[in-house]
């Protein structure tokens, strides 16, 4: 599993575990508002830092990066995306396509299955471990037993590790998933090239 494998993975199983109540047989909070420190660990890469919020269908994504901000905020309920580059107050407004809505963190589901493999304790937390299997192959995740939230998903082979640290549940602020008012906004929509239903001129003559 590559690092943006287990990023988008990351995602993908935070949102999936904790807004449905059950997935494969197996109880989960039924959580659709919460706020969590997400901490990616990759084989040759230092460790990727990210807040994540989610309210319904909106999540945004923080990079915690000295060098830069990057802010993506995934709006589900609208089919857009806004990229923010904070140290220049822009924004770019970017139309779902049919690729971006499979990719959708939100929206998509790559997990095929779920299988409990026992109890273990991690930082002194004791843990149920389960095994899940998707598109991606097949991965470890572990849930506190106390308040079944996601503490960290493994993949087969270690290398690639996420942790979810600070995990809070409850209503997140309306403002996190909107461009920021002072922001110039760029729709990116506009720079997309439309499909022309015209056939093509005919060849010039040699």
């Amino acid at each position: 599993m590559s690092l943006q494998i287990a990023c988008t993975l990351s995602i993908q199983l935070l949102f999936l575990l904790l807004c449905f109540k059950t997935y494969g047989g197996i109880p989960f909070k039924e959580d659709t508002q919460f706020s969590v420190l997400q901490i990616i660990h990759g084989a040759g890469f230092p460790p990727r830092k990210q807040r994540v919020f989610v309210d319904d269908k909106k999540m945004r994504l923080e990079l915690l990066e000295e060098e830069k901000e990057n802010v993506m905020i995934y709006r589900s309920d609208l089919g857009v995306i806004y990229s923010l580059m904070p140290n220049r107050k822009l924004c770019f407004v970017i139309p779902y396509s049919q690729e971006l809505k499979e990719k959708d963190p939100i929206a998509s589901n790559t997990l095929s299955n779920i299988t409990p493999e026992g109890t273990e304790t991690l930082n002194e937390v004791v843990c149920d471990k389960f095994e899940v299997v998707g598109s991606f192959g097949k991965a470890f995740l572990w849930i506190s037993k106390e308040n079944r939230s996601p503490l960290r998903l493994s993949s087969e082979d270690g290398k690639n590790v996420v942790e979810w640290i600070n995990y809070q549940k409850g209503p997140q602020p309306p403002e996190l998933f909107d461009p920021p008012k002072d922001y110039q906004i760029i729709d990116m929509s506009k720079n997309i090239p439309k499909k022309s239903n015209q056939s093509p001129p005919p060849p010039l003559p040699r």
